[in-house]
């Protein structure tokens, strides 16, 4: 497969990639290994935060046009993208609302607007609602936030980790790249899917896909669920139209929990709807934060 050939240093075309991404970057000392963000922009704080199995590398359209009036930071979550990953790590979604409190906290920003996608989202609302993170308001994108959740696919994966950790790299990648492929409404181009391919690959980076997928924490949605109607500030719901990772019929159930929120479907998006719409994501965010 022409992706996966070697980089004239020896390495691969996707480790380059990975390896470029985390040399152009600041780390913070979470409790969950060191931490990869980006700051772009000044004015109001603005925090994206990816879900799974992707990384940062999914706002790579949507922050420039926020960043022309906002300070946008962006992130990869605890054993994600260039993010710290090793065995035994924590990455389950309540581990990932602490760190994204430490994040907070270690930035020294005031409720700022936060915004998560898919696994992203519940670490937001996870943030907000359990770690009392203030925020100036909160937006879900085709989110992680009530049970059940999961693809077929990454259910799967779950139920047999044992046997898909053992699989040959070349079949991982495989596997993989077709159900990355599944979350965009459109042609998913190389390029794309390197970058959400990468973290993904090598010793260390399969080890680490299959680690998030045995921790999905689907006691702490369940959670998460009981606390939205206490949900007092501005919050808005997105969700992609053809979105085939998670139904967008759960859409209005999300928002029959959360007082006042306010849904948008996007038309012509999938799952990662950031890479289907990019401009209109950014307008939606941007409308909306305009409103408060």
């Amino acid at each position: 497969m022409a992706a996966f050939c070697a980089h004239p240093c020896g390495i691969t075309q996707i480790e380059f990639m990975v390896m470029r991404m985390a040399k152009a970057s600041r780390f913070f000392p979470s409790s969950q290994g060191r931490i990869r963000y980006d700051i772009h922009g000044e004015g109001a704080p603005v925090v994206l935060v990816h879900g799974t199995p992707s990384s940062s590398f999914v706002w790579e359209k949507v922050w420039p046009r926020l960043a022309s009036r906002l300070q946008v930071i962006t992130y990869d979550l605890a054993g994600y993208g260039a993010s710290d990953k090793y065995e035994d790590q924590d990455v389950r979604l309540r581990a990932q609302a602490h760190v994204l409190a430490e994040f907070v906290a270690h930035l020294g920003l005031a409720r700022p607007h936060l915004v998560g996608h898919d696994f992203g989202a519940a670490t937001v609302l996870g943030a907000h609602l359990v770690e009392r993170v203030g925020a100036r308001s909160l937006t879900v994108i085709d989110g992680v936030t009530l049970n059940p959740w999961g693809t077929p696919y990454s259910l799967l994966v779950r139920a047999n980790v044992a046997v898909f950790r053992a699989l040959p790299a070349y079949v991982h990648e495989a596997m993989l790249a077709a159900h990355l492929r599944s979350a965009v409404s459109r042609v998913l181009d190389e390029a794309a899917l390197l970058a959400l391919l990468g973290p993904w690959t090598g010793e260390a980076g399969q080890a680490a896909y299959y680690r998030q997928v045995a921790q999905y924490d689907h006691d702490f949605t369940g959670l998460l669920e009981t606390l939205y109607p206490s949900i007092t500030v501005p919050t808005q719901i997105l969700w992609g139209a053809e979105d085939r990772w998670l139904a967008p019929e759960t859409a209005k159930r999300l928002q029959s929990l959360i007082p006042d929120a306010r849904l948008s479907y996007l038309p012509d998006a999938g799952h990662f709807a950031m890479l289907d719409t990019p401009n209109l994501v950014a307008e939606k965010i941007e409308a909306f934060l305009e409103t408060i």
